[in-house]
């Protein structure tokens, strides 16, 4: 077994790599870069580094190329990839260290992941979203250099009473189409198939956690939760006509989702009214301004809310609305399926905050409990 060290050549991945793609630019400025370190000491110097106690925690994850190092420790973790990578698959960072490329973090992360978290984990990194929660003393240090609003291409989400959430803001980190190329490059390598397996299960980019619950419930395939219709699309952009404009106060819009009918010729759109973005002062008024605007161009606009798609009977309804309105066909559900959406929805209902935090015990025998049960009801996904 070789000495486990951190180095500057170290690169980090899965939960450590999530944790940093998710964390705003802003708040990764005021932490200084990890010290180097050496294991006789304890790692008492990495332990206690600002970056790894406010944003990293541990255990730090390492990609290794020795097959030997499968270290579970409880400062570093290592990941044994012994092949050679996709070119591009790492990045520099200034923080004494390189990192797992978005697209090799998600592939990392389908190890410590479920399959349906891992499809959660792609819709935010191809999204236009992110969930970070800083600390009280990071949020306090960045008050003190004044940064907090720092133009970083990041903005945070406020709720209805103006105070910040864990909801932001920003440009899309991957894309599908690099997913998918990144999963093809690999080859046969373990892990490969699931990885391409959970990229077909993303419809496009989402703007929130609401957006891509919806997404996922319509677009995934029955056998895993889902309803198996791929004639959507997630925030499409619509030009205004000249008496829209008017209504509007804008030259377009950008619809959540948009469902066509088989034949492509009729379309619905669905307007996602999460608690957080469109209940904040002033967004009703915007969203009823954009129905009324868009209403008026003659397209058909429902306003879909949280408790809709929560409760199986509502969502129901809604699917019902779109099926006799754009002759869509819903098969009945076997009872592996329900089971696969039970699953689905205990999943994408969660805190997705969490999706960044080391499994319990706790939650790994649940894991192989569900698991055996999938096995045992034949519902597991091949």
């Amino acid at each position: 077994m070789p000495i486990e060290t951190f180095t500057e050549r170290s690169v980090i991945c899965d939960k450590t790599a999530f944790k940093y793609y998710r964390t705003p630019p802003r708040y990764l400025g005021a932490c200084p870069k990890l010290p180097g370190c050496n294991p006789r000491l304890h790692y008492s110097d990495l332990r206690s580094a600002p970056l790894v106690t406010e944003v990293l925690g541990l255990p730090i994850h390492i990609l290794t190329a020795n097959p030997n190092a499968r270290s579970q420790g409880r400062t570093l973790r290592y990941h044994v990839i012994s092949r050679e990578l996709p070119p591009g698959s790492t990045r520099e960072t200034p923080h004494g260290f390189s990192i797992a490329s978005p697209e090799l973090t998600l592939f990392t992360l389908s190890r410590t992941l479920t399959f349906n978290q891992l499809v959660m984990a792609m819709y935010e990194m191809c999204g236009r979203f992110s969930i970070f929660a800083p600390s009280d003393s990071l949020a306090s240090e960045l008050h003190i250099r004044g940064c907090d609003h720092l133009a970083d291409g990041w903005s945070c989400v406020a709720n209805e009473a103006g105070a910040q959430t864990s909801l932001w803001n920003r440009q899309p980190l991957t894309s599908v189409h690099s997913l998918q190329a990144f999963g093809a490059a690999l080859g046969d390598m373990r892990g490969a198939k699931l990885f391409l397996k959970a990229v077909s299960c993303v419809s496009g980019i989402t703007a929130s956690p609401f957006e891509a619950q919806a997404a996922m419930l319509l677009w995934m395939d029955p056998a895993l939760g889902g309803w198996g219709y791929r004639n959507i699309e997630s925030n499409v952009s619509v030009t205004y006509d000249r008496r829209s404009k008017v209504l509007a106060d804008s030259h377009h819009a950008e619809v959540d989702i948009r469902v066509t009918s088989p034949e492509g010729q009729r379309e619905w759109m669905l307007e996602c009214q999460g608690k957080i973005v469109h209940d904040r002062i002033g967004a009703g008024t915007k969203d009823a301004q954009r129905v009324t605007a868009l209403q008026a161009m003659g397209h058909q606009v429902t306003m879909l809310t949280s408790d809709q798609i929560r409760d199986p009977q509502k969502f129901e309804v809604l699917l019902g609305m779109l099926s006799d309105n754009l002759g869509i066909s819903w098969a009945d559900k076997t009872g592996r399926e329900i089971l696969a959406e039970n699953n689905l929805r205990a999943d994408i209902f969660s805190d997705w905050l969490f999706l960044q935090n080391e499994p319990t015990e706790t939650e790994l025998l649940r894991r192989k409990l569900l698991n055996k049960k999938r096995r045992a009801a034949g519902g597991f996904p091949n």
